[in-house]
């Protein structure tokens, strides 16, 4: 959740630099009247422009942050502003600022930090253990699955439909059932392939990539990812203040992974602290997104 500090910090610098150019745009327009000198003043300022870009980049980005953090956490934030107002004054304006304004501003801060950080830091925290809990209990797994793959290349996604089949502790077998049935199965040490062109055995002990990728593949559909974090940065963060849906966001660490993946983003629910949908971000832009159904865990 400390992650929402630099954002709001950036956003609140665009917001106060176009509250600067907008008072040094005032300073050099001519006196206010309904006539040709005052309009041209205003026309030809520069400032005026750069004032709205400050403003229009301000916007974008606190849109962003509205829709990734919590409500109650982000709106505090723009606080933030009164604090780089205050230098603005300072440096640009030359305005004598009291001790007891920066007393204020070191107050504001504080209270920044403590809205940001602790509290929503702990909720991760216990919401992290539910899933690696859940995960760990998780022995075998079954579900139909929604496969939805969106390449820069195609302007149409293309959506493929099946059964997924998970058992601790490396075994996963997907089974497409349409628009073409086919097979993809991890099992132990063997990758294994079936569709309309034949049977392929891939030896995961003889082939790096294949290794790795099963290794990843098991651990993201188990939620075994959030476990340890030596292959990903993990941040994890609720979609909502009523914390309907968790979002864990797995950034690569290892160039390897990072070869196959730019991030992959995790959705789990409370009711059971189970993955149910996982966007895989590919390098190039590319993305699948696999929502799992009628999901049934140890039956």
């Amino acid at each position: 959740m400390f992650k929402v500090i630099p954002l709001t910090i950036l956003q609140c610098i665009l917001l106060t630099g176009g509250q600067v150019f907008l008072k040094f745009a005032l300073m050099r327009m001519a006196p206010f009247g309904w006539n040709r000198a005052f309009f041209t003043s205003v026309l030809v300022n520069w400032q005026f422009a750069v004032c709205g870009l400050c403003f229009l980049m301000a916007s974008l980005l606190w849109m962003y942050i509205v829709k990734v953090f919590p409500f109650s956490v982000a709106y505090p934030m723009v606080s933030m502003s009164f604090v780089i107002g205050m230098i603005a004054a300072v440096v640009f304006f030359h305005e004598q600022v009291s001790w007891s304004k920066w007393v204020g501003v070191l107050l504001i801060v504080a209270g920044c930090l403590l809205i940001a950080g602790p509290a929503q830091a702990q909720d991760a925290k216990v919401a992290r253990q539910h899933i690696v809990d859940a995960a760990k209990r998780m022995k075998t797994m079954q579900c139909d699955f929604v496969q939805t793959k969106q390449t820069k290349l195609l302007s149409s996604a293309s959506v493929s439909t099946g059964k997924l089949y998970y058992r601790q502790p490396d075994r996963l077998r997907w089974e497409y059932l349409t628009p073409t049935a086919h097979t993809f199965e991890i099992n132990g040490e063997k990758v294994l392939m079936n569709d309309s062109r034949g049977s392929r055995e891939v030896d995961i002990r003889r082939n790096r990539m294949y290794r790795e990728m099963a290794r990843l593949m098991t651990n993201i559909m188990s939620g075994q990812s959030l476990v340890g974090d030596q292959d990903f940065e993990v941040s994890l963060a609720p979609v909502d203040e009523k914390k309907t849906e968790w979002v864990a966001t797995l950034v690569p660490r290892r160039k390897e992974v990072r070869r196959m993946f730019a991030s992959i983003i995790l959705r789990v629910t409370p009711a059971q602290w189970l993955v149910h949908q996982v966007e895989l971000v590919e390098p190039k832009g590319d993305r699948t997104v696999i929502l799992l159904k009628n999901v049934k865990v140890n039956q």
